[in-house]
């Protein structure tokens, strides 16, 4: 049997990938979103309507000209992710295990800031993680991390044009699916889904399914030295 394929590229989410604590850290950013919003004037039921009809909030915002683009956007995602950090606890195994990693170049993908991942890496002890940089909302044009256009800006900021090697470690079962959709490897990274808070059923999409990201290495050997 020939062995696995070495993906080129690694696309590692943040919130409850990178980092596990029952959302915990996603669910303050929600109610930190919540507030911004209610200061602009937005209910809770239109800003969930302008969620679903436009993918994000904060594109609804746009779209709809209720926030303005040239100064509103980053003042709205700088004041939604000025949260508490406390429940993020260093991982010295994690941080062990992702620099063993060197095959493949790293990005971090997250659907929020790159200031929040850069504050969430901080404090699990991966500030000095070897990666080639972080594609977050605004690398996406602040569309939805499982559009397409989302992956596809990923793929322009890595520089690469090769979906067969790449790879996306995520806790998202919709990311996992939009990923494989576009080509990609796939991780499916915990065993609860976030909405249900019930034992997640693996996806067809996923190659691999783990409980966390300490498991990669068994799993997925490939990618280490």
């Amino acid at each position: 049997m020939a062995p696995p394929t070495i993906p080129h590229t690694v696309f590692l989410d943040c919130d409850d990938t990178l980092y596990q604590n029952q959302w915990a850290t996603a669910e303050k950013i929600t109610k930190s979103i919540a507030a911004c919003t209610a200061k602009l004037g937005v209910s809770p039921e239109k800003a969930y309507e302008l969620y679903k009809t436009h993918g994000t909030c904060l594109k609804g915002l746009l779209k709809e000209g209720l926030l303005e683009k040239e100064k509103g956007v980053d003042e709205f995602l700088h004041q939604a992710h000025q949260i508490d950090y406390s429940d993020i606890a260093p991982d010295p195994e994690l941080a062990a295990i992702l620099k063993r990693i060197t095959k493949p170049r790293i990005w971090v993908f997250t659907a929020s800031t790159r200031e929040h991942a850069l504050r969430c890496m901080e404090r699990l002890g991966l500030a000095d993680l070897p990666i080639q940089g972080i594609i977050d909302t605004r690398t996406c044009d602040l569309e939805t991390k499982h559009s397409p256009h989302s992956f596809e800006a990923a793929m322009r900021a890595a520089g690469v044009d090769d979906a067969a090697g790449c790879l996306l470690c995520d806790d998202s079962v919709k990311n996992i699916e939009a990923a494989k959709r576009m080509g990609w490897r796939t991780v499916l990274v915990g065993n609860v889904d976030r909405e249900s808070r019930k034992q997640v059923v693996t996806p067809a999409a996923a190659d691999v399914h783990i409980a966390s990201l300490h498991s990669l290495p068994a799993e997925m050997p490939e990618l280490f030295d």
